[in-house]
């Protein structure tokens, strides 16, 4: 009897072991921040120009109204400096802030000059008075080493997102693999570069004024509200970047860069379908049922990176704020099926939606 006990008991705290192993594999809590963020969020009416499809992403909650210098005002002012390493190294570049702001760059912009072109890997916040910050890069002009410039300035312009979703990963194989996305997309545009060269892409006449089309029929067709925050773009059926930032203040300083590179990459795609309204709403729910790492950042605040089958995902955060989160589908064939609707708004989580005046897309 006494044996039969102790085998009973035995049983019963096999069994309690098990439950607390259970739980503790659970997923972690999603970070408040990337929480806060999503649960405010709405999206709004799609417009389309051929095969691009963009959806605008609206705020109900602003926590961080800052008014963040961009790259182009820092070059403007002359309050950054970015530079080779001295002798040159590929992967690095070094960058002061030579001001009293707070300078927000981009995951994806290309750095422009010095001995090549280069594309930044992850966007950063640099802190007033950063000096010789080196930050990681990659090359987007494969056949050019000889000095152009002493600093690296900007056209205006980012990686496609095929280049930012590669740039972002980090990954020891994505030189060889940016290098060969540019090759291929210049060859399909019939775009002549003797460095292989990404900027070329742009400096195309016929390029160029395809490109301005889309800009024009967008401004058109772009539902732009004063809490726009963001955009999720898709081309044909599939979703392939989405960009969210700290308030519309900073959105609206990047959009023509994010506009300009999608137009670019619409140009080589044949993808047909479109994008609803729920397949977006769809898409960004799905941010707060995951797993993140939290990483220091560059200079400023921190990342929280999340990558699984479907996305990855990397969010720049300062304090309680996502200064900037960019995600990218990793399945070319992810497509959720939803039926469409009519209104103009749909939440990603239901709230309230105030009234609010429509400002200018550009």
């Amino acid at each position: 009897m006494f044996k039969k006990l102790l085998s009973a008991l035995s049983l019963v705290g096999a069994l309690l072991l098990l439950l607390v192993a259970g739980r503790g594999a659970e997923p972690a809590e999603v970070p408040a921040p990337i929480s806060t963020l999503v649960k405010a969020l709405e999206v709004g009416r799609p417009a389309s120009h051929d095969n691009l499809t963009i959806v605008p992403v609206y705020s109900r909650r602003i926590v961080d109204k800052t008014a963040y210098a961009t790259f182009e005002d820092a070059v403007k002012n002359k309050w950054i400096d970015i530079s080779e390493v001295e002798g040159g190294r590929v992967p690095q570049v070094k960058i002061s802030n030579l001001s009293g702001h707070k300078i927000f760059l981009m995951g994806g912009e290309i750095l422009t000059g010095c001995k090549q072109d280069r594309i930044l890997a992850q966007s950063l916040l640099l802190a007033p008075g950063t000096k010789n910050l080196l930050a990681p890069v990659f090359c987007v002009e494969q056949g050019r080493w000889t000095e152009k410039s002493a600093n690296f300035t900007t056209k205006s312009n980012i990686g496609t997102f095929k280049l930012r979703a590669k740039a972002q990963k980090g990954e020891a194989e994505a030189q060889s693999e940016i290098w060969s996305q540019i090759h291929d997309q210049n060859r399909m545009m019939n775009v002549p570069s003797a460095t292989g060269a990404y900027q070329e892409a742009y400096d195309k006449k016929e390029n160029e004024a395809a490109i301005k089309t889309v800009e024009r029929k967008m401004a058109e067709e772009l539902q732009f509200l004063d809490d726009t925050v963001g955009v999720l773009i898709a081309l044909g059926d599939r979703i392939v970047s989405v960009d969210i930032f700290a308030n519309p203040h900073l959105f609206k300083k990047e959009w023509p860069k994010i506009l300009k590179s999608s137009a670019l990459s619409s140009l080589v795609s044949n993808r047909a379908g479109s994008l609803t309204q729920g397949d977006a709403a769809e898409f960004l729910k799905e941010f707060i049922n995951r797993d993140y790492r939290r990483k220091a950042a560059l200079d400023l605040g921190y990342n929280l990176e999340s990558e699984n089958s479907s996305a990855s995902v990397n969010a720049l955060v300062l304090g309680d704020a996502v200064i900037h989160l960019a995600g990218f589908p990793s399945d070319d064939e992810r497509v959720k099926i939803i039926g469409s609707r009519r209104d103009q708004r749909l939440p990603v989580l239901r709230d309230e939606t105030p009234s609010l005046r429509k400002c200018p897309v550009s």
